[in-house]
C-alpha cells in the first residue's frame, strides 16, 4: 500500500489461468452444442459450422499459449505448410495416406484440400504434445516436487515418438466420425488404409521434432483440455451417428 492506495502485483499465472478457464469453457460449450445439434437436430446444418469451430479452437490455443515467440509463429507456419502440402499430395496422387477426397463441409481449399486442415495439423501437434507433457509434469507430493510417472524413462526422442503416437491415436478416433460427417471419404470400399496411420506417424514425428528443436513450451493446459474435448467429441459421434 502506497499513500493509502493498494498496489496489486502483476500476476501472469493468474491471467493465464483465467485464459485457460475461459477458453476451456468456450470449447466445451461449442462442442456440446455441435454434438447435440448433429445428433438430435440437423447433422448437415451443424456440420457446416466445422470450419468456424476449427478456426476458433486454433485462435483459443494461440491465445492461451505462453511465451508466443517468433519460433512459435514459425512453427504454426511450418505445420500449416507441411500439413497442406502432404494433404495435397495425398488427395491428388494417393501416394500419401491412401486414396481419399474431401467434401464441401470444411470450406474453401486449395487443390482439393480445405485450408482449415493445415491449421488442424498445428492444433493436433500442440494438443498431443501438451497431453503428454501433463503426464510428465512435475507435481508436488508431500510438499516435494517430483516428476510424473513417465518422466524418468523418456528421452527427447521418446517424447517425440510418443507424441506422434498420440496424434495417430487421435486420428484413429477421428477418422470414422469425420467420414460420417462428410468431412472426407475414402475411395474404393471406404475402408481406412493402414498407410493413413503410417503417414500420420511420420509427418507428426517430423513436426514434433521441429516443435522440440524450436523449444516451444508444451505446458498449454488448454491444449491438454482440447485434446480431451475433441477426442471425446469424435468418440461420441462414432457412437451416436453410426
Amino acid at each position: 500500500m502506497i499513500g493509502g492506495i493498494t498496489i496489486r502485483s502483476f500476476n501472469p499465472q493468474g491471467i493465464t489461468h483465467h485464459k485457460v478457464t475461459v477458453a476451456t469453457g468456450i470449447a466445451i460449450l461449442v462442442h456440446a452444442v455441435g454434438l447435440a445439434g448433429m445428433v438430435w437436430i440437423d447433422r448437415n446444418w451443424f456440420s457446416s459450422f466445422t470450419p468456424v469451430n476449427l478456426l476458433l479452437m486454433s485462435a483459443l490455443l494461440i491465445w492461451t499459449q505462453a511465451d508466443k515467440t517468433s519460433r512459435f509463429y514459425r512453427f504454426i507456419a511450418i505445420a500449416f505448410t507441411v500439413g497442406m502440402l502432404t494433404e495435397i499430395i495425398g488427395v491428388n496422387t494417393g501416394l500419401l495416406f491412401g486414396s481419399y477426397s474431401y467434401g464441401d463441409t470444411l470450406g474453401f481449399g486449395i487443390a482439393g484440400v480445405p485450408l482449415v486442415i493445415g491449421m488442424n495439423w498445428f492444433v493436433v501437434m500442440i494438443a498431443a504434445a501438451s497431453f503428454l507433457h501433463r503426464l510428465l509434469k512435475r507435481s508436488p507430493v508431500n510438499g516435494v516436487s517430483k516428476p510424473g510417472f513417465l518422466a524418468s524413462y523418456l528421452s527427447p526422442l521418446s517424447f517425440v515418438a510418443l507424441t506422434s503416437l498420440l496424434a495417430v491415436f487421435f486420428d484413429w478416433i477421428m477418422e470414422p466420425a469425420a467420414v460420417t460427417l462428410g468431412f472426407w471419404k475414402w475411395n474404393g470400399d471406404g475402408s481406412i488404409p493402414m498407410l493413413n496411420y503410417i503417414c500420420w506417424f511420420f509427418i507428426s514425428f517430423f513436426l514434433v521434432s521441429i516443435l522440440r528443436r524450436f523449444q516451444i513450451r508444451t505446458d498449454n493446459t488448454f491444449a491438454f483440455h482440447l485434446f480431451l474435448i475433441q477426442g471425446t467429441f469424435f468418440l461420441l459421434i462414432r457412437i451416436f451417428l453410426k
